[in-house]
């Protein structure tokens, strides 16, 4: 999971913050997402995110603190943006229940944020309390087509949700949703699977059974928890959708990826220094792929806000591999995998309506790999790159049996599409020496997420006609490699 909105460089943290983070690892977040405030405390909050790649931050001013801003100030805001780790322009917007500046103030700052965030091609964190009308009037009025953003906290109702998701802007939720008198529950339900992300907003708004206390980080798994309950759906899959949608909106893949290249170059140029010799020193591998590839899909019907979220768990698929090991500590890796959907098949003789072919995806990898502990038997390491993925649903002709179609439901109507992704793991090798060169067996959990939407055709209920889904697709692999690099 990703805590997407959490301030933990405030003072609440100050006497046991290490501590507050050893938790929040151990529960299970992958990063935290920590939004700025005010200018004096940019300083400290760029320190804070430093100390750990899994931290990452905002750069804006609050709405709670713009009485005193001036043009200076926006150009300090713009600066920020350079340095490393900061991932959105926030928290920025409106708040009409404390009025800690005037109203005309608050929105001429909150513009000014806005195109600084346009202009670097960034997602806004947006603040709003009280103030719907407003921000959404000033969100359209910006929305050029570049401008991306969140409203976290949100506590409106449908109607101001469904304005947002025409912005094409996304939502997070926080621990008022587990509130007894919450008024979310059907905004829970009705947003778009692939349209919002969880936060904690810590040490604020704490979630049940924690309400009263400070909040912390980790306590985000309640929120996802009551998420899961109001939507009816697994507690992986709302950990699995939000994580999926954290990482492609603030791209915190792509940070981690370009962190881990740069301790790469900083290493390898200390391994020189030290005159380290690698006992394990290889060049070129081939191998061989077994893994199962869980699908989960989220799919959205033309006209509907609803979301419908489906799984094929455990698809048997296999593959073949090319490594080539750049240096002691940084590889390349790219990987063909073929996987043949058979679960989406139904029994002709049983259910005429069944799907008539299964779906076959194919993925292209091109994987950068940063091996933690290369000096080692057994190694450690964190891959990242693009991905082809190539997918032929239902045969991918586009050719139907009408006769075939009454009463079909959830059936995917022939068609194929190639599609760009990111790929990313956590995996272990061993190092197994031979006379004529390494055999190397190892494992990974690697999960390939699609960049964009797939708009497929689709068979609902009794209609013979395909009704248009809007699709996000992710791909969860957990697999085995065997790999040989030959003695040169």
């Amino acid at each position: 999971m990703i805590d997407t909105h959490s301030h933990i460089d405030t003072e609440a943290f100050n006497e046991d913050r290490a501590d507050v983070l050893d938790r929040a690892w151990s529960s299970g977040l992958e990063a935290i997402v920590i939004p700025s405030i005010e200018p004096s405390a940019f300083g400290f909050l760029q320190e804070l995110v430093q100390s750990d790649e899994r931290l990452f931050r905002g750069a804006g001013i609050h709405p709670h603190n713009v009485a005193q801003c001036n043009e200076n100030d926006m150009r300090i805001v713009e600066e920020e943006l350079s340095k490393t780790r900061v991932v959105a322009v926030g928290e920025i917007g409106l708040d009409y229940y404390y009025d800690f500046a005037p109203r005309d103030v608050q929105q001429r700052f909150f513009r000014a944020q806005l195109n600084i965030a346009k202009n670097a091609g960034l997602p806004v964190i947006v603040h709003n309390r009280e103030a719907d009308e407003d921000i959404l009037r000033i969100l359209q009025e910006e929305q050029n087509g570049s401008l991306r953003g969140v409203l976290h906290c949100f506590s409106s109702g449908l109607e101001v949700l469904h304005r947002t998701m025409d912005l094409g802007f996304h939502v997070s939720f926080t621990g008022n949703v587990t509130f007894k008198k919450s008024t979310l529950d059907e905004v829970v339900r009705q947003v778009p699977a692939d349209r919002f992300m969880i936060e904690t907003d810590a040490p604020y708004i704490s979630p049940v059974p924690h309400r009263g206390k400070r909040n912390e980080p980790s306590f985000v798994s309640f929120t996802a928890e009551k998420i899961a309950v109001l939507r009816s759906i697994s507690l992986d899959e709302v950990r699995f959708m939000t994580t999926t949608t954290a990482r492609k909106f603030f791209g915190i893949l792509s940070v981690i990826l370009l962190c881990t290249l740069s301790l790469v170059h900083l290493r390898a140029a200390d391994d020189e220094d030290d005159d380290l010799v690698n006992p394990y020193k290889k060049k070129v591998g081939i191998g061989l792929i077994l893994t199962t590839n869980t699908i989960v899909e989220g799919q959205t019907d033309s006209g509907s806000t609803k979301t419908n979220s489906f799984s094929y768990p455990g698809v048997s698929s296999y593959g073949a591999m090319l490594s080539y090991e750049l240096s002691d500590r940084f590889m390349l890796e790219g990987s063909y995998i073929y996987t043949n959907n058979k679960t989406v098949l139904r029994d002709i003789n049983v259910n005429p309506f069944g799907q008539q072919h299964s779906n076959i995806h194919q993925t292209v990898e091109l994987v950068g790999r940063y091996l933690w502990n290369p000096y080692s038997r057994v190694v450690f390491y964190l891959s990242a790159g693009p991905t082809l993925i190539m997918n032929h649903y239902d045969g991918g002709d586009g050719v139907r049996d009408d006769s075939l179609t009454q009463g079909r439901t959830d059936v995917v109507y022939g068609h194929s599409t190639t599609i760009i992704g990111l790929a990313g793991g956590l995996g272990l090798f061993a190092n197994i020496k031979t006379k004529y060169g390494f055999i190397v067996p190892g494992g990974e959990w690697r999960v390939d997420f699609f960049l964009s939407n797939e708009d497929r055709l689709l068979y609902r209920g009794a209609s013979s006609a395909p009704i248009k889904s809007n699709i996000s697709t992710m791909f969860s692999l957990p697999r085995f490699t065997l790999q040989f690099y030959p003695k040169f």
